[in-house]
Order: C-alpha cells, then structure tokens, then sequence
C-alpha cells in the first residue's frame, strides 16, 4: 500500500508553501485516537460555510480542464450544496444533500436524479466527502507506523482502519507534521490498493464568528488518482464562515440560478 511518489519529493513542496505552519512550535505527541480528535476540533467549525472551488485537471494524456464550483454547507443539520459554475456547460448543474437523502440536478434536462451513495463531483475523484466536517476519531481506529523524516522534519505515520461502511476509503494513511497538521493523505480499498493520495499544498486559518476561534482549513491541495493517473489541484477559495438562507438547500434555490 505504497504511494508511487517519494515521500521526500512530494512533502519538501509542502514545507516550501507553507513556511508559518511548518515553523511553528512542536506539539506533544498525543495517541493515535486522541490526535484523530485533535485534528477534528482544529479542523472543525459552527458556522455555516459557503466558499468557491476551483479545480485544475490534468490527466495522464496531458488533457487539461479547470472548474469552479460553488458549495454551501449547513453546519447545524450536515446539509450540502454544490452549484457548478465552470466551463459553460456544465453551468447550473448541482448536488444536494438533504440530512442523508442526495439528489443531482442536470441542468440541460431540468430533471432531478435520486442518488443512493455518495457522489463525486463533476464525474471527478474528487468527491463529496472532501467537504463534509472532519470526523476522523468518528469514522476511523488509528495505528501509529512510526515516522518519515524528510530534511531533518520528522512526520509521523498512521494507518487508519474504518469504523463503519459509511467512508469512501475503508484504510487510509496520515501524515503529520510535528504541529499535527496533516500533510498527506492516501485512500486504500479494503484489500490494500490505492486509490487516492492527497498532498495538502496550503492551509488556511478562518475565524468562526459562533465559537470566536480560529479555524484551520485547506487552502490548496494536490489529489492523485492512481488507476489514471490523473492529477487534480484543488483550491478552497472566498471561504465565508456565516449564517446561510435555509432556501439555499431546496431544488427551487438550485432551480432558480439559471433563470
């Protein structure tokens, strides 16, 4: 269950993009389940969330696209948005979810589609689960796997073994920096193959307005999808942590961004 880039390669780009985490003080090592709560808590937030992402493919034969999609997430009853915006024809096309009912929209059509497992975005790897709150201690057991030390920065290695069926990756491996940040992320079927390997290029740190505290959040992350071999740069921009119109989440509002 290895990863096909070097370790080393792929986190000194990290260290490069993101000097003020990289340089902040150590923190003490906790046990494996306690840091998967830690990172849940850092990662985590009251507020209702809104913000636009943009994503770069590129695949193995050097075809390229770029996207940009609009989501919106209601904290309080875990409900989900997205609204494509980019290219033109894919324009008003949408998922929503409604506690754990999910319906995609197909713009050209007007039609609604009743999906009954969790969806990709745009017929990409990246998928919906990427922007649901982080729930690591919930939905995972962690193993310590030792560390991986690149220019004398030491990051620690777990093994993650699901809980429940629920996830979109039953094993998975994390990497941390020494202020438990994560740096890396790889996604495993139940039998050991790789699915995904995530590179978190940025973080960004928002204030919650519910809590008053500051929140950490991607900013940038590199997302590989191995069988392919396509690559997908994902960028969380305009994020907004603020009190969203309950009408945002119903088939009318996503309806209506077309007319």
């Amino acid at each position: 269950m290895n990863a096909r880039r070097p370790l080393s390669v792929l986190l000194l780009g990290w260290t490069l993009l993101l000097p003020a985490v990289a340089l902040a003080e150590a923190q003490p090592k906790l046990a494996p389940d306690a840091l998967l709560r830690h990172i849940d808590e850092k990662m985590s937030f009251t507020s209702d969330y809104k913000g636009v992402i943009r994503l770069y493919e590129t695949r193995k034969d050097g075809a390229k696209r770029a996207m940009e999609v609009h989501v919106y997430r209601r904290e309080a009853d875990n409900d989900l948005l997205f609204l494509s915006t980019k290219p033109r024809h894919l324009a008003g096309m949408g998922t929503l979810r409604i506690g754990r009912n999910l319906w995609d929209y197909e713009a050209t059509t007007g039609s609604w589609r009743r999906n009954t497992q969790r969806t990709n975005l745009l017929n990409t790897f990246t998928c919906e689960a990427d922007f649901d709150r982080s729930r690591l201690a919930e939905d995972y057991a962690g193993k310590d796997e030792g560390d991986d030390t690149v220019n004398g920065v030491a990051y620690r290695k777990l093994l993650l073994t699901a809980k429940n069926d629920q996830v979109t990756f039953p094993l998975m491996r994390i990497w941390v920096d020494p202020q438990n940040n994560i740096v890396k992320k790889v996604g495993y079927t139940a039998s050991g193959r790789t699915l995904r390997t995530d590179i978190v290029r940025s973080y960004q740190r928002i204030k919650d307005p519910l809590s008053g505290k500051h929140v950490l959040h991607y900013k940038e992350v590199l997302e590989t999808e191995e069988q392919e071999g396509t690559q997908m740069v994902v960028r969380y921009d305009e994020v907004v942590l603020a009190p969203l119109d309950a009408n945002i989440f119903t088939k009318a509002w996503l309806e209506s961004r077309l007319r």
